[in-house]
């Protein structure tokens, strides 16, 4: 079960590769993209539920510690020993696949592809929630460094995804990587150093959890912090069942730290070769990042007593108790004093506070802390008032210190990365969209990204003012990642036995049951935090099962216009000149798509080959005639051309890949059509020019002369094959799209026949003036592939004579055929 499915000498070159690949792409040079650009590149999307994954695991927990702590090694176990195999699997059989949706297309049975309607859906409602939850969060951490800009949290959120959405329409996606290379580097550097001086004072001085009150209470005062989440007895008091219940509530909420994992296969598309190997690299390393980070935080956060802030990050408490007693001046308890001013701050607080307590709904509002219903006037402003001074002392222990600045960068950062953590829903949910468009399920303005960036976009900037807060819009949003693990590791364990021989896996081998086995672990995994989800945040689930049914249902309407089955699609290859189609469903224009690709690819082969370089014509005149030919968009050509190394990616799904197969095959017709209309120019010169050398009285009719002239022009064709093609040649008007390359081919013969005929014209001329007898045969040398041969070419003097091809090289003739460079026939 644990043999490894991977080809021994694929793995030997991938791990002689490796040390080159962990950095390859990180200037945005080399190949592609290697492991640590690739986990730079999803670093802003990922990593930043880091910062957030330990407040909502203790918050599921109503704030017992060792509950969040218990709830995320689970899920930290079932992420490695489960999520991580099945999706290194996935990435191994189909490294271009990009996404969940598109790898059951690839690989998974006909029966299971129902899964990819419903991944696309879920993935773009993933895709819009991480806008809000990135932007929403981004203006949260912006409070650290500017806490005046609390009344404008809401509006600041949707400037941020308004920013990052024209940032990624003006540049494009693929252009703005180096943004989140520059913004992910920085901040998982950052935070492995500043996570591991955490932990070690952690273990050090757990002491120090007297900070936290002073620094909680700061953040409630100042507005930034809505909600403090605390443990309200002790660990031991709480029944089994309850207990039980604060274990999988804690998981449902923890699993937003693993948010942004599944992008690293679609992100993959542009990792350095072999694909599989830098993905796989960077799961692994992508999955201890994200576990280690937990795992400190939330000792940390055990360590020194740290509650669930809403709207403000455990990592920046934690920051915070570091930079005042490492990187400040430090304090201890004795070094705070309560002055007249805290007890008179902590009095209005409590006259604030009873005032918004309603005794007719029987609320019981927590503030600084403490039970507001449960204290008297003067037992609270005794507490209140020490926290306030512990602020103050923190605050004073921080200024003007390097503790200071260490703040100042972490919430830099982690404001950053949270704002281009925008850019993974962007550039994520714009991929799946533009798959979707791809394999005809969406319409075809979503196969540009810019048109998928700003339709979410404008969804995001409509609930971003309803939703506001990032403990309400959790629930809702693990149900997309959650889902693609389930997807992705289903379509692992039930792939296609075609799909595994393709990468040479024998079905039912050893090896292929090491595969499914990952696939199975996967899918244990994912069904465990899917029940957990449903059973936790049932809230949710009718939400997200009506938008993602709205949306599959959009595509089934779009795909099959319908009633229509997608399964029973007529496709023909329109006229030549008619234009682009009109497609009676999405999947026929799916299909005419592919088959647009197929034909694209295989002319540029054509021109990279050289096969079409003995038309002496430009390639994009090339490219114009076959567009017309066979109706393609000529922005294809455009695309390939800025495609990476003009690497094929497989079509989205079997069928598709089919249609491009039939068309990409049609390489050697494609090169003939080319051809025909190569010859038709030069025919056409032939028949312009020849009556200007024909002579009945001398012997040369029409049929003479242009036997002649076409054995000069084309000497590397036998004569009765040129002349049977010549004879059905049928003189037209042609549309300018083909006219502009037959004119090449025409303009070419014009301007080599007088190079090549002197030797013919002349004895016609002779035999015109009566100076040679009109029976001499004559024979003429046409030097063809760059010198190294020459073609003695026997041309008609009259009708009656024969006509016959002599071939030899260079060598043969060495001293006695001399070289012209300018003589050049068609290769």
């Amino acid at each position: 079960m644990f043999k490894s499915y991977i080809n021994p000498e694929e793995a030997q070159v991938a791990r002689r590769k490796l040390p080159r690949l962990m950095f390859e792409g990180l200037l945005m040079g080399g190949t592609g993209l290697g492991v640590l650009a690739l986990i730079f590149e999803i670093a802003a999307d990922a990593f930043s539920v880091a910062a957030y994954q330990t407040l909502l695991a203790i918050h599921g927990a109503n704030g017992y510690h060792t509950v969040a702590m218990a709830a995320f090694m689970f899920l930290s176990v079932l992420l490695f020993l489960g999520i991580v195999p099945a999706y290194k699997a996935g990435a191994y059989l189909r490294p271009n696949a990009g996404g969940s949706g598109p790898l059951v297309e690839a690989i998974g049975p006909p029966r299971l592809r129902w899964l990819s309607w419903a991944g696309t859906s879920l993935f773009f409602l993933d895709a819009i929630l991480t806008i809000i939850i990135s932007s929403i969060s981004a203006a949260d951490v912006t409070m650290l460094i500017l806490p005046e800009l609390a009344p404008y949290r809401i509006m600041l959120a949707e400037l941020f995804a308004f920013f990052i959405m024209v940032v990624l329409i003006a540049m494009g996606p693929k252009r703005a990587v180096p943004l989140f290379l520059l913004g992910g580097g920085a901040f998982t550097l950052f935070t492995l150093f500043a996570l591991t001086l955490v932990g070690v004072m952690a273990v050090a001085n757990p002491e120090w959890s007297f900070v936290t009150a002073g620094i909680v209470s700061r953040l409630e005062a100042s507005g930034v912090a809505e909600h403090v989440v605390r443990a309200q007895q002790d660990l031991s008091a709480i029944g089994t069942v309850l207990l039980f219940q604060l274990f999988l509530r804690s998981m449902s909420s923890a699993m937003l730290g693993f948010s942004g994992y599944e992008v690293i296969p679609a992100s993959g598309k542009h990792a350095a070769r072999p694909k599989w190997k830098v993905i796989n690299t960077a799961l692994t390393l992508a999955a201890v990042f994200l576990i280690g980070t937990g795992v400190v935080q939330l000792y940390a956060a055990a360590r020194w007593d740290i509650p669930a802030t809403e709207g403000y990050s455990t990592l920046l408490i934690e920051y915070e108790i570091v930079a005042a007693q490492v990187l400040g001046e430090g304090i201890s308890p004795d070094d705070v004093v309560v002055t007249a001013a805290d007890q008179r701050a902590a009095a209005q607080l409590y006259d604030q506070f009873a005032d918004e307590w309603d005794e007719t709904v029987h609320t019981t509002p927590i503030r600084m802390g403490h039970n507001l219903a449960e204290l008297a006037e003067s037992e609270f402003v005794a507490l209140v008032a020490q926290d306030l001074a512990l602020a103050r002392t923190v605050n004073n222990a921080t200024r003007g210190t390097t503790g200071q600045t260490f703040l100042i960068v972490a919430g830099t950062l982690l404001a950053i990365i949270l704002l281009l953590a925008q850019g993974g829903g962007y550039v994520g949910g714009a991929a799946v969209a533009a798959n979707a468009a791809r394999l005809g399920r969406l319409p075809a303005l979503f196969s540009d990204d810019r048109n998928g960036i700003a339709v979410i976009w404008g969804i995001s900037a409509v609930l971003i003012p309803i939703i506001r807060e990032v403990i309400v819009v959790e629930a809702y949003y693990a149900f997309g990642f959650v889902s693609a693990f389930v997807i992705t590791s289903t379509t692992v364990f039930f792939v296609r036995d075609d799909a595994l021989r393709e990468r040479g896996i024998i079905p039912g081998s050893a090896e292929a049951k090491s595969l499914k086995f990952a696939g199975l672990r996967g899918m244990i995994a994912s069904y465990i935090m899917a029940i957990v989800l449903v059973t936790q945040k049932t809230n949710a689930l009718p939400a997200i099962v009506l938008a993602g049914a709205a949306i599959t249902v959009f595509q089934i309407f779009i795909a099959n216009r319908g009633i229509k089955s997608w399964r029973d699609i007529h496709l023909s290859v329109p006229t030549p000149g008619t234009g682009r189609p009109i497609y009676d469903t999405g999947v026929q224009r799916a299909h005419d798509e592919a088959r647009q690709r197929g034909v694209v690819h295989a002319v540029e082969e054509l021109i990279e080959s050289g096969a079409l370089a003995k038309f002496n014509v430009g390639p994009d005149r090339i490219r114009t005639l076959v567009c017309y030919l066979y109706n393609l968009e000529a922005e294809l050509f455009a695309a390939y051309a800025a495609a990476q190394f003009h690497e094929h990616i497989e079509e989205p799904s079997q069928e598709l890949e089919e249609s491009y197969r039939r068309a990409y095959n049609q390489k050697e017709q494609i090169a003939r059509h080319i051809e025909d209309y190569s010859h038709f120019g030069i025919f056409t010169f032939i028949h312009n020019y020849h009556i200007n050398w024909v002579d009945e009285d001398h012997g040369r009719d029409a049929a003479a002369v242009q036997q002649a002239m076409l054995d000069i022009l084309f000497p590397m064709t036998p004569h009765e094959i040129i002349w049977k093609e010549y004879r059905a040649f049928n003189p037209q008007h042609l549309p300018e799209p083909i006219w502009q390359f037959s004119r090449q081919r025409y303009l070419w013969a014009k301007d080599q026949w007088p190079n090549l005929s002197d030797r013919i014209t002349t004895i016609w001329t002779l035999q015109d003036f009566g100076l040679i007898p009109q029976d001499v045969d004559v024979t003429t040398v046409v030097a063809v592939a760059g010198g190294k041969h020459y073609i003695k070419v026997k041309i008609p003097t009259r009708p009656a004579v024969s006509h016959g091809v002599e071939t030899t090289t260079a060598a043969d003739e060495e001293g006695i055929f001399r070289e012209d460079e300018d003589v050049k026939g068609e290769a």
